[in-house]
C-alpha cells in the first residue's frame, strides 16, 4: 500500500512536470522570442518602462538560472524557469484541490488547469505570469489551511513579480469577514495591505518614475469589438457559469471570492487588455473548484483540518 502511495505521488510529480515543460514548449513557439533577449537586458539593466519594470523577480530568477546553463542562453533559461514553475504550480494545485475534493477529481482539476494554460499565451513578451499563478495558488492554499501568517511572505515576494498580488489583502478580508473578531480581522487585513504597499513602493522609490509603453486606460480598445469579450469567455468557458451555481453551500474561501470577480474583470477592462487572457489565470483557484463542486457532486471530502480532528478523536 506504501509502495503504491509512493508510485502515485512520483507518477503525479512526473507527469505535472512534463506538462510543465510541454506547456513552456508551447509558449516558446508562441513568445516573441527575437525580442526576448533586449526585452530581458532591458529588465535587469533598469532600463525597461512601466509596468514592467516593477516587476523584476522572474528576470532576476532568468538571469540566475541563465548563468548557470551551458551556453548562458536567455531562451532557455525563461524555458527552463517556465517548465519548472508551471510544473510545481500544476502540482499544489492539485494539492489545494485536495482540501475539498478526492485525489482523482484535484488531479482532474489540476489536469484541466494545464489545458487552459497554453490558450493564455500572447506573443507581448511578459514573463511574470507563471511566477504570479504560483504565487495565487499558494495564496489560496493558505487561505484554505488558515494559515495567514504565510500571505506575508507571498506578499513580500509576490509583489517583486506582479502588483497582482494586492488583490490577495482583499481576498483575506472577504474570506474571513464575519469568521475572526473585528479587531483582529482589520489589523490582519492592513498588516497584508502594508506588506504589498512597503514592496510595491519600494520598488517603484527604486526604480523611479517610468512611462507606460502602453496607454494605460484601455476601456475604449477592449470594447470596440466582441474580440477580447469572446476570449475571456473562453479562457474559463462554461466554468464561468458553472462556478456560480457551485457557489451555493460552498466553504466561504470560495463562495466569497467570487465576490472579487465582477470588479476584477472590469478593472482589467479598463486599465489592461482584456484579450491577453493570461490576466485572469488568478481566478482559477475560485472558478474551477467551484466547478467541480457541479461536475464531481459525489467527489467532495472534508477538509484536511476537520478529518485531522477526526483522525485526533
Amino acid at each position: 500500500m506504501r509502495r503504491r502511495f509512493s508510485l502515485q505521488k512520483v507518477g503525479l510529480l512526473l507527469l505535472y512536470l512534463g506538462l510543465g515543460f510541454v506547456s513552456a514548449l508551447v509558449w516558446a513557439r508562441i513568445a516573441d522570442l527575437p525580442h526576448l533577449p533586449s526585452w530581458h537586458l532591458d529588465m535587469i539593466q533598469s532600463h525597461a518602462p512601466a509596468p514592467n519594470q516593477y516587476r523584476p523577480l522572474t528576470p532576476w530568477l532568468a538571469e540566475g538560472l541563465r548563468l548557470l546553463l551551458p551556453g548562458q542562453q536567455v531562451f532557455f533559461a525563461y524555458l527552463l524557469l517556465r517548465g519548472l514553475v508551471t510544473g510545481l504550480t500544476l502540482l499544489l494545485f492539485d494539492r489545494y484541490l485536495r482540501t475539498w475534493f478526492s485525489p482523482p477529481a484535484a488531479a482532474a482539476g489540476a489536469l484541466a488547469l494545464a489545458a487552459i494554460l497554453p490558450f493564455t499565451y500572447f506573443r507581448v513578451v511578459q514573463e511574470s505570469d507563471p511566477i504570479n499563478l504560483l504565487v495565487f495558488v499558494l495564496a489560496f492554499s493558505a487561505l484554505a489551511a488558515d494559515r495567514d501568517l504565510l500571505l506575508i511572505p507571498l506578499l513580500l515576494v509576490g509583489t517583486l513579480n506582479r502588483e497582482t498580488t494586492a488583490l490577495i489583502p482583499a481576498l483575506y478580508l472577504v474570506a474571513n469577514w464575519g469568521r475572526r473578531p473585528a479587531a483582529q480581522l482589520a489589523w490582519k487585513t492592513a498588516a497584508l495591505g502594508a506588506a504589498w504597499a512597503a514592496t510595491y513602493g519600494g520598488l517603484r522609490l527604486a526604480y523611479g518614475h517610468r512611462e507606460y509603453y502602453c496607454p494605460v486606460i484601455m476601456w475604449g480598445q477592449n470594447t470596440a469589438g466582441w474580440a477580447p469579450t469572446i476570449h475571456v469567455a473562453l479562457v474559463f468557458g462554461a466554468m464561468w457559469a458553472l462556478a456560480f451555481v457551485g457557489a451555493r453551500g460552498a466553504p466561504a474561501l470560495l463562495r466569497r471570492s467570487l465576490w472579487l470577480l465582477p470588479p476584477y474583470l472590469v478593472l482589467h477592462f479598463v486599465v489592461a487588455m482584456a484579450q491577453e487572457v493570461r490576466l485572469f489565470l488568478p481566478l482559477a483557484p475560485v472558478v474551477i473548484p467551484l466547478t467541480w463542486r457541479v461536475l464531481f457532486p459525489e467527489e467532495p471530502v472534508a477538509p484536511r483540518s476537520k478529518r485531522r480532528k477526526r483522525s485526533e478523536g
